[in-house]
């Protein structure tokens, strides 16, 4: 296979990957050609929102079975050839390395890593990424030009987080108020019985589930949403478990019509209004 094939196969590939998972991120600071006749590309999926804790770093257009790892840092730099390397450092300051997720790009030229956003690495010990945080990331890799060993580096990709996440009103109450398969709308049932009364509104139904304490017999003391922490939210439980931690899944009778995941991420992020 040639370099031009490379490149583009794995080109084709990172548009592919794209289809599947919001790409983020911005690419900053030229890479050189790695032996493959081209640079590399890098490029991240997932979520710029913190509380999701949902980032996939990847990098393509490498040469075949090279071994490399993900560094970081939060200053950008542009430092040629650092260490005798064919390639530019794009970061600079407190670097982090992934070197215990060390990676070979394999038979396709292309590598994955899942970040854990609440624990980057830095010299002095894992940080977490906060709202407003610009996060640089890059990857190196072995290479070996005319016979010569050699590294390189991918471009640098910033990554800017936030905490925006689903909203109550806008996201959480339509999926609330919308029939149910086999079921009337929740805010039909649970606005005349059941021990938990959503009102008419999204203002009722969120004052009546955030930092509240249910006062039916079988879940009575449980929260209904606990913000930042959908695993001991009542409301999440009910919704989500086949078989909740009290009482019955909801809607009694039925199927919950709307998508849990956008109540759990609303959850995560914090529950706002």
């Amino acid at each position: 296979m040639n370099a031009s094939a490379i490149y583009s196969g794995a080109l084709a590939l990172l548009a592919l990957a794209g289809t599947s998972s919001a790409q983020i991120g911005n690419s900053y600071c030229a890479a050189n050609s790695n032996s493959t006749g081209g640079p590399s590309v890098i490029s991240a999926t997932g979520s710029t929102d913190v509380a999701l804790n949902d980032v996939t770093l990847a990098c393509s257009a490498l040469p075949l079975n090279a071994f490399g790892y993900f560094v970081t840092s939060q200053t950008q730099a542009f430092i040629p050839g650092p260490g005798g390397s064919s390639g530019n450092l794009c970061i600079g300051g407190n670097i982090g390395r992934y070197a215990g997720n060390i990676v070979s790009s394999g038979a396709t030229g292309s590598v994955s890593l899942t970040v854990n956003v609440a624990a980057l690495p830095a010299p002095t010990g894992n940080y977490a990424a906060l709202p407003g945080d610009t996060v640089n990331f890059q990857f190196w890799h072995r290479d070996a030009v005319g016979g010569s060993v050699t590294s390189n580096f991918s471009p640098g990709l910033e990554i800017t987080f936030d905490s925006a996440g689903p909203t109550f009103s806008q996201d959480v109450w339509p999926l609330l108020s919308q029939p149910n398969i086999n079921a009337p709308e929740c805010i039909i049932c649970h606005g005349s019985f059941g021990g938990l009364n959503l009102g008419s509104t999204p203002a009722s139904a969120y004052a009546a589930l955030v930092n509240v304490a249910s006062s039916s017999f079988n879940c009575q003391g449980s929260i209904y949403v606990v913000p930042g922490d959908f695993q001991n939210s009542l409301l999440y439980d009910k919704l989500a478990s086949p078989t909740p931690s009290c009482g019955s899944q909801m809607p009694f009778g039925g199927t919950f019509s709307g998508d849990v995941n956008v109540i759990r991420d609303w959850i995560a992020a914090g529950a706002n209004f």
